[in-house]
């Protein structure tokens, strides 16, 4: 209570109780698997393909990363965030991945080591570079100063200058756009293999290195690998520190269905995101339905989540790398699908169909499918990408994994994941306010203005509010026990728009009367 002690105008701030609920995003991808390059076991976030190329590499031909990424942007998505994987010897301890970077020793005028240089990232991908010294341009340096001329691939990449022995690491190190970085401190027992240790002296002027035995620590993967420890945090796991994500794939692990399942489980415990499942390649129709429900060939635990969906067969895409035709695993374009349908219609709406479901940069799937084969996946929950004459390859299927008829679709329980997640990051200013109804007026208010947006914005059911929505916090279901024991109890019922997945146009003939 503000006191007033002496005569004047006093000016105050008064909450009017109206804290808009602002719709949180929907549409960022989520990939872990094998690139060329980069930092291992960590979550980066990209922007656009020439960052994915920059921070991880191009295409590789053991890994489909890449390309997922590649098709992500390509078909409508913005941004992601991308985890490099490797093998780890012990999956709880991040020290021990497979992987190393390349490495080469710089010596001073006395033929002693004066500076271990490495690749910025692990794998073999930095046995190309190549690094030469040269007098600094600066001449205060004439006598301590040095430069460094990396080339990758025989051409120059980068040259820095003005260096000395004592500022080397931080001018390198700190630049996220190097290809190496630099290590010049004496090393003790713990060492890493071939480590060296330093003169403390300059770099001797012209002597031309070739890093070498680099390792992509791939060669023994295993399905944990990507899947990862929640206390290292790697794997899907380094997603853990990222709370904006909300379309899960694996790419490098399609068919796996050990990395599946852990990837929907992930999905539904966190509960804002959404996985992208890949079957194997080359599978027959009655083969993917085997492999969806855990029996014949693939006998193993059913798919049964709606958190997930899985997409049939692999597509087919013009390979940037040679410009043949390519199979790939079709997660990358699915996901970018889902990425552009909630930006041009919203997430209420299913990312399928022949105008958001189109499949603009894919030119042939892996096997046509027919109707009659399409008959027998669609109900088990198995979303077909077809390719039809006039309309061209298109998702042909909205359905979840889950075997509960409630949540059949995937745009019912990406609305709910975007209603939930929105709600609950907009109302935690509640928490510690005093539990009157004055605060369950201002709750009310925000969440039913809320609705009301996303019911206008044709993702609810109803002609009018009262039919798509009902808010209730009101004495009825806050009593005093509930509000003794410091609770406050909201209840939200929203219509969700379902799509018209079956279309049914009867005609008959019409007789004319007299």
């Amino acid at each position: 209570m503000s006191q007033y002690l002496s005569p004047g105008v006093y000016v105050e701030e008064k909450s009017s109780g109206v804290k808009p609920i602002e719709g949180v995003g929907t549409s960022t991808g989520a990939f872990v698997g094998i690139t060329e390059k980069g930092p291992i076991g960590k979550a980066e976030l990209i922007a656009n393909w020439t960052q994915f190329v920059n921070k991880f590499g191009g295409y590789i031909a053991n890994g489909n990363m890449a390309y997922a990424v590649n098709q992500f942007f390509n078909e409508g998505g913005t941004r992601c965030y991308v985890v490099r994987t490797c093998h780890y010897t012990d999956i709880q301890d991040l020290n021990t991945k497979a992987s190393s970077p390349s490495a080469g020793t710089l010596t001073d005028s006395s033929n002693e080591p004066a500076l271990r240089v490495l690749a910025s990232s692990d794998g073999k991908w930095g046995d190309e570079i190549s690094v030469d010294v040269e007098a600094a341009t600066d001449p205060k340096l004439e006598e301590n100063g040095f430069k460094l001329i990396v080339k990758y691939n025989d051409i120059e990449v980068e040259a820095i200058d003005d260096l000395t022995i004592n500022n080397v690491e931080d001018k390198i190190n700190n630049n996220d756009l190097s290809y190496i970085r630099v290590e010049k401190d004496d090393w003790d027992e713990g060492s890493p293999p071939n480590s060296v240790a330093g003169s403390g002296n300059k770099p001797r002027i012209d002597q031309p290195i070739t890093l070498e035995e680099g390792d992509d620590g791939i060669n023994d993967l295993k399905s944990t690998d990507f899947i990862g420890d929640e206390s290292a945090q790697n794997g899907l796991y380094a997603f853990d520190v990222i709370d904006d994500i909300n379309i899960v794939a694996i790419p490098d692990m399609a068919g796996e269905r050990g990395v599946m399942l852990a990837g929907l489980n992930y999905c539904q415990v966190r509960g804002d995101c959404f996985f992208v499942a890949d079957p194997p390649s080359d599978l027959s129709p009655m083969e993917i339905l085997d492999f969806k429900k855990g029996t014949g060939d693939y006998r193993g635990n059913a798919f049964n989540s709606s958190y997930g969906a899985l997409y049939y067969p692999w597509i087919k895409i013009t390979d940037p790398a040679t410009g043949r035709i390519k199979t790939v695993p079709p997660s990358g374009a699915v996901a970018g699908t889902y990425a552009k349908t909630d930006t041009v219609r919203g997430v209420h709406k299913a990312p399928a169909g022949i105008v958001e479901g189109y499949l603009d940069t894919v030119t042939g799937i892996e096997k046509i499918i027919t109707k009659s084969e399409h008959d027998g996946l669609n109900p088990q929950g198995i979303n077909v990408i077809r390719s039809f004459p006039s309309s061209g390859i298109c998702i042909w299927g909205a359905r979840t994994l889950s075997a509960d008829p409630e949540w059949k679709y995937i745009n019912i329980r990406r609305l709910f994941i975007f209603l939930e997640e929105s709600i609950d990051e907009a109302t935690q200013w509640v928490v510690f306010e005093p539990n009157t109804p004055s605060l369950w007026g201002s709750v009310k208010r925000n969440i039913t203005a809320f609705l009301l947006r996303v019911w206008r914005d044709g993702a609810l059911f109803g002609t009018t509010p009262e039919e798509a929505f009902y808010v209730k916090v009101d004495e009825e279901n806050n009593p005093p026990e509930v509000r003794d024991a410091g609770q406050l109890i909201v209840e939200i019922g929203v219509a969700p728009v379902k799509p018209a997945e079956f279309v049914i146009i009867r005609i008959s003939q019409k007789t004319l009367t007299k």
